[in-house]
């Protein structure tokens, strides 16, 4: 078909319109306002408890684009997007976002924004074991941000053996298993699993116990307390002052019994015997010496293997124990601090008392500072340290500004007593002599039990 010259012109300025008209849609299209299609929160808050928000934006050219949050007086710096996406830490608050596009040219948005939420709940004190008869507050936390419930929920699966009230004090009532569990007002959880057993006393200050008696502890019952002492020291940090202080406060606050005196037979020279004997005296190993089943953890001996409480045979003369008599075994002073830091973490070596030349013993662990009272309060002096005179050594579990607590093995046994240190005229300073800076031995000092709960 052929067009005459009316009908090209036609089609042409049709054509050209159309152009027109395409142009003119796509630079309405180039000048369009950004719109913001989505917003999408982090899962976790940043440490100034504010939380990411990306802001999904979407535009109508390739020109880059910046966003802007506000809020009353505060307000960002411009930031890039990057793949149409914008990301700022935001506060609960009404927020006005400018977005910057072609140039010069900005939209603005409000949006409210609320974040305020319990972020996470934890119980701090947790144990793996508790005494029948005795308890301790677990003291769970939440974390949060703004204005919302910060309420606690505490429960016990098994509240006929361990039973917890509002404020999340708990007391073991008999033997056995519960899980102790810490709620938040939006459901976050934290539990752990809790044993009362009555292999272990309430923390108690006594020297008045009965010897422990000759294997009358099962194989899992022994198994048990080890596991005990162990968590302790985990907890409080194996190497550390603190753990040193859960193992010297084991024995004489938590074991029931009182584990007996017993001279050592390592270092005694009858027929011959210059080695170190184990298990008559000392017993550098993890875990308490009780049950038949230790007893055969012993490889050097003289007259045992026997485990404490069980009687074993006696070379010493003290004027009441007579050579070649029966008493029961259990830890001479050296050796008592010897498996104390063992047991704490540090392995120092199965040594004497000291003060014992041309051999090391426990004066050789640190820095040998004689006792006055200034020494005493000057700070420096810290459970975990050790303390005695020649030939005698002890721990020092604890001390205040007025008292300080010594465990040690004497011939009543494993004791600890509380001494006043208030006076330059009290017993303590006359009857100790020096202490041993321990502190060139610990990683630290780890996080301190509750000597008293």
């Amino acid at each position: 078909m052929k067009f005459n010259h009316k009908q090209k012109m036609i089609i042409l300025l049709i054509g050209l319109l159309s152009i027109l008209l395409v142009l003119l849609f796509n630079l309405s299209l180039y000048n369009k306002e950004p719109i913001i299609t989505k917003y999408d929160y982090s899962n976790d808050y940043n440490e100034d408890k504010s939380l990411d928000v990306t802001l999904n934006l979407k535009n109508y050219n390739n020109n880059p684009m910046y966003c802007k949050f506000i809020i009353g007086e505060e307000e960002s710096e411009w930031i890039k997007t990057t793949h149409k996406k914008c990301t700022y830490g935001i506060k609960t608050g009404d927020y006005t976002i400018k977005i910057k596009y072609n140039k010069k040219e900005i939209v603005e948005y409000q949006k409210s924004f609320n974040i305020d939420k319990v972020i996470s709940i934890k119980i701090n004190e947790k144990r793996k074991y508790v005494a029948v008869g005795g308890g301790f507050n677990i003291n769970a936390v939440v974390d949060y941000v703004g204005d919302v419930d910060t309420s606690i929920t505490y429960s016990s699966s098994n509240p006929g053996v361990i039973s917890i009230d509002e404020n999340g004090g708990l007391y073991a009532i008999t033997d056995g298993t519960s899980t102790i569990g810490a709620k938040s007002s939006n459901g976050l959880e934290d539990s752990f699993e809790l044993t009362a057993t009555s292999l272990i006393r309430p923390r108690l200050m006594s020297n008045y116990k009965s010897t422990v008696p000759c294997n009358t502890y099962s194989k899992e019952q022994v198994d048990m307390l080890d596991d005990i002492l162990k968590s302790e020291v985990e907890k409080a940090g194996p190497g550390t002052r603190a753990g040193v202080v859960a193992a010297a406060t084991f024995l004489p606050m938590e074991f029931p019994y009182k584990i007996p005196y017993f001279y050592e037979n390592g270092r005694l020279t009858q027929n011959g015997n210059h080695k170190i004997v184990d298990g008559e005296g000392r017993w550098y190993h993890k875990g308490l010496y009780l049950g038949v089943e230790k007893q055969w953890e012993v490889t050097l001996n003289m007259n045992g293997p026997r485990s404490w409480g069980c009687n074993l045979l006696n070379w010493e003369d003290d004027g009441t124990r007579k050579p070649g008599e029966y008493y029961p075994n259990g830890f001479d002073c050296s050796g008592y601090v010897s498996w104390v830091l063992y047991n704490g973490g540090l392995d120092p070596g199965d040594i004497g008392a000291g003060i014992t030349y041309g051999q090391q013993d426990m004066t050789d662990l640190g820095e040998l500072r004689y006792i006055n009272y200034d020494l005493m309060h000057s700070g420096t002096v810290k459970p975990g340290d050790l303390t005695g005179w020649d030939g005698h050594t002890a721990v020092i579990a604890w001390i205040t500004e007025d008292k300080i607590y010594i465990t040690e093995s004497l011939l009543p046994g494993v004791v600890m007593d509380e001494y006043d240190i208030s006076s330059p005229y009290s017993t303590f300073y006359y009857r100790y002599d020096y202490i041993i800076d321990m502190s060139n031995q610990y990683s630290g000092d780890g996080n301190y039990p509750n000597i008293w709960q």
